[in-house]
Parts: C-alpha cells; sequence; structure tokens
C-alpha cells in the first residue's frame, strides 16, 4: 500500500475512490458535480475510476489497493462487484443504476435517484405546450430494469393527474432486439394519431424514432417523442433528433460528495437518508426536433450550449457555434441576449477556463501546455484571463488547491 497522505496539519488525507462511467453523460454530469463540491471543502485523495473494467478489477480486490475510506459510485449493476461494496467498511453513496432492490440504504449505504415523478411532471409539462394529443404512450427498457419500471408508473401517474386519459405502455420484452422492433412497429401502429410518447431513456427513444421511419410514422407529425437524461451523443444522433428530460445529475454528483463528506466526518448517515433515496430533480427539457413547435429562443440557446460543451477546447468561435445550428450569428447573438443575458463569446471563454482549472487541480500538465489543450490562442492569453478571473497566478492558484 502507499505511503499515508497528510496535510500540512498532519491530518489524514482520505483515500476517496469515484466509479464513473465516462462514457456515459449522466455519470460524466455526476463526476463535474462532485468536483464542484471538493472545490469548498477540505482535500480528498481520489482515485478515479473510469470505466466497468477499472471499477470491476478496483473492487474485486476489496478497494484494498490502496485501502479506501469511502465510495461515490456511478458505474453498473455488477453482482460481484456489489457484494465487494457492500463487504467494505467505509461509507458507500450509490448513484441511480440497475441494482434494483439491492439499492436499500443503510447505515453505511447512501441510495441516490433520479425522482421520477419530477421527471413525469416535466415531459406531461412540456407536450402539454405542443398542443393536443389524443394518446399517450410509454416505452419501457429493451431489458426489464426497475428504474424504467418507476419512470413508466410515474408518467401514467402524471397523465391521469393531469386528465389526459391513460397511457399505452410498451413493456420490456427481454434481451432480443429484433422481437422488440417488431413488437415496438405493432405498437405505434396501434396508437391513435397525433400521440405523445415518453421512452424510458434516450436510447429507448432512439428506437422508436427508428422503428417509426422503417414503418412510414412521421416524427414529430403523428409522433412526438420524448426521451429522458438528454445525452447529446445519443439524441444528436438520430434524425429527427431527440427531445430529452435531463435529470439534475450535476446536483446528485454535488449532494453525493456532500452526503459522503457529512458521513466520513460522523460516521453515521442523516436520518433524511436512512428513510429512503435521496431524490434529485429535473434539470431542464432540451428540445430538438423529434417534438413540434419548438420555442426558437428555447432550442438555439440549448443546442448551443451543447455543442460549445463538447467543442470549446477545440479552439471553436461564435461563428463555429451558428453554422452548427444553421442560423445567422446575429440571430445566435440575439438569443443569448434574451435568454441568457451574456454571449456565446463569453460562454465558450468560461467552458474554455473551467476545463483549465479542472486540468491544474486533477492534472500534471505543465502550465505551459494546459493553454493548448483548452484551446487557448496563447499561453499568455490564458495566463492574463486567469488572474483577472481569480486574482492570483494559474502557479498559485494550483499550489493553493493541492495544499
Amino acid at each position: 500500500m502507499s505511503r499515508e497522505r497528510t496535510t500540512t496539519t498532519g491530518e489524514r488525507i482520505p483515500e476517496i475512490a469515484i466509479a464513473a462511467i465516462l462514457s456515459n453523460s449522466a455519470s460524466r454530469q455526476r463526476l463535474a458535480g462532485i468536483f464542484d463540491y471538493l472545490g469548498t471543502v477540505h482535500r480528498w485523495n481520489l482515485h478515479v475510476l473510469r470505466d466497468q473494467d477499472e471499477i470491476e478489477a478496483f473492487f474485486a480486490n476489496g478497494g484494498a489497493t490502496p485501502a479506501v475510506d469511502g465510495v461515490l459510485y456511478s458505474g453498473i449493476y455488477d453482482e460481484a462487484t456489489f457484494a465487494r461494496l457492500k463487504a467494505l467498511q467505509c461509507p458507500v453513496v450509490m448513484m441511480e443504476n440497475d441494482a434494483g432492490d439491492q439499492l436499500v440504504p443503510t447505515e453505511r449505504w447512501v441510495v441516490m435517484r433520479s425522482d421520477a415523478d419530477k421527471i413525469a411532471k416535466a415531459a406531461v409539462n412540456a407536450f402539454a405546450g405542443f398542443g393536443r394529443y389524443r394518446s399517450f404512450a410509454f416505452v419501457e427498457s429493451l431489458e426489464p430494469q426497475e428504474w424504467s419500471g418507476r419512470r413508466g408508473a410515474a408518467f401514467r401517474k402524471a397523465v391521469a393527474a393531469a386528465g389526459l386519459g391513460d397511457v399505452a405502455t410498451l413493456p420490456s420484452p427481454g434481451t432480443d432486439i429484433h422481437e422488440r422492433r417488431r413488437l415496438l412497429a405493432q405498437f405505434l401502429k396501434s396508437l391513435d394519431y397525433p400521440a405523445a410518447i415518453l421512452a424510458a431513456n434516450d436510447i429507448n427513444a432512439m428506437s422508436v424514432i427508428e422503428v417509426a421511419k422503417a414503418v412510414g410514422i412521421s416524427v414529430p407529425g403523428k409522433i412526438s417523442v420524448l426521451g429522458i437524461d438528454n445525452d447529446p451523443y445519443v439524441c444528436d444522433s438520430v434524425t429527427p433528433a431527440i427531445s430529452s428530460v435531463e435529470p439534475d445529475f450535476h446536483w446528485e454528483g454535488r449532494t453525493a460528495a456532500e452526503t459522503l463528506d457529512r458521513m466520513l466526518r460522523s460516521r453515521k448517515l442523516a436520518k433524511a437518508a436512512r428513510s429512503g433515496p435521496i431524490l434529485s430533480g429535473v434539470r431542464r427539457v432540451v428540445l430538438r426536433e423529434s417534438t413540434p413547435h419548438l420555442p426558437p429562443a428555447e432550442n438555439v440557446v440549448a443546442r448551443a450550449k451543447e455543442f460549445v460543451a463538447k467543442h470549446a477546447t477545440e479552439g471553436i468561435a461564435p461563428a463555429d457555434v451558428a453554422a452548427r445550428l444553421g442560423v445567422s450569428r446575429s440571430l445566435l447573438d440575439l438569443r443569448f441576449r434574451e435568454t441568457q443575458k451574456t454571449t456565446v463569446g463569453r460562454l465558450i471563454t468560461d467552458t474554455k477556463l473551467a476545463e483549465a482549472e479542472r486540468m491544474l487541480v486533477q492534472t500534471s500538465h505543465s502550465i505551459g501546455a494546459i493553454h493548448a489543450l483548452c484551446g487557448f490562442r496563447s499561453a499568455n492569453a490564458l495566463k492574463n484571463l486567469f488572474k483577472a478571473r481569480h486574482g492570483m497566478s494559474m502557479r498559485a492558484w494550483r499550489a493553493r488547491r493541492h495544499g
């Protein structure tokens, strides 16, 4: 085991494992929330496990290399890994996955989930803004999943509460994707049009759109489709692009870190958490082409933000954003002034600066190299901006963050 680390005052630095599958948009947002919280508290020594193979290998050794004092878990359900996690004598904060009944809060085991009722209400409110529908439907996940069932039940309840009638549901058929597509085609043909469809997540929304196109059902003409999770790599990979409800994964990550910090200090779980899962809300509904009557300002700004988040460090300019969205630069600037009270250029700069701050804390990259990695035209441009924002040099800021 590596030598135990301490602060300059001799206080032991906790060893924390963060299991976050970075190919997953929700996990990346949770990780951002975790680091957001860590910017306000004492230092942890982090072991970031970036994919399921790393996660399973780490906990196959009981998390003992090095021994961990706490775990923040946003990985896939794996029976053997969960058994090892439960055997640990340290606090574990488990963020939503496919474990179902195994996610039961205990003194050392905190469970976090997105609030299915809030997701369902956001979806119903969004559909209400698009017009009147003759039928509503929910498409469950390909394989039976506890989270999918919760989302479907909440949607049925929300539709009924709004006086909109019943919800037709396509249940999980199992693992046969070809049978799934056949059943999905029959299901879509059976609906009264126009129909409003909420899918269990963006992957299932993509299946709805692909099958609808294959059988000649227009989207969003005959069916409007909403996904859940707002994973841009999924939502933008199909035509028409998928409108989606985005749970507040950033809040979930920040709250998970805050909860673990509290448990490390007290070794006790707060009563509110022990009585059931900690629920996160909805951040927003991102509107794309799979739903009709898109509010122009909201749609343009949401798509611009997503493009900037993915490509800011590649040296893009506002004109590149406008070209990607297929709008004029003047319209893009107008929408940002109307809704954000800022500019696209400022958003790009802020995003690049945030990445530079992350690299200073989480990597050993030299200060001279970070400017290029973050898309700044020169090292001096980054250094001057950084000092103007923080009142100190990058070197001094890094030293302070590292204690």
